[in-house]
């Protein structure tokens, strides 16, 4: 049974551009691969659109080592003239979600894994507002 079709096609928020993947963490919010805009997409469990990362990838002292004892990868770094677009996605296939909310991010285009965590805070019972104070219904 078709619950749902999430099928905008674009760049803006909400919209996909060739999808390649799609994880779903326990709250049931869905992270999805938006590989034609270089971004990982996370819905609600009712589709609405949450947010889109554009990616922010830092290199970790094992990558610092492994570039240093690299001449040739430390030549082609060089070459590099800006490092700002080295943190973004380029060409996102993949992504999973684990037990503990990480987030692991194939990020194909720059031959490496992006790792994120996502924060939340859990709500009471007496917390959250009643369904039919929402605005939209498929929220509940």
């Amino acid at each position: 049974e078709l619950l749902q079709v999430l099928d905008e096609l674009g760049r803006d928020a909400g919209c996909l551009n060739r999808p390649s993947d799609v994880a779903v963490d326990a709250h049931g919010d869905l992270y999805v691969c938006d590989r034609g805009n270089d971004r990982l997409v996370q819905f609600n469990r009712a589709g609405l659109f949450i947010e889109a990362m554009r990616g922010d990838a830092v290199m970790t002292e094992r990558g610092a080592d492994k570039l240093m004892a690299n001449p040739d990868m430390l030549r082609w770094r060089d070459h590099i003239t800006d490092l700002g677009r080295e943190k973004l996605f380029w060409k996102p296939t993949a992504v999973k979600v684990d037990d503990e909310f990480g987030v692991y991010v194939i990020d194909s285009g720059r031959f490496r894994m992006q790792i994120y965590r996502k924060i939340f805070r859990e709500l009471s019972e007496g917390q959250i507002d009643p369904a039919h104070t929402y605005a939209d219904p498929k929220i509940n």
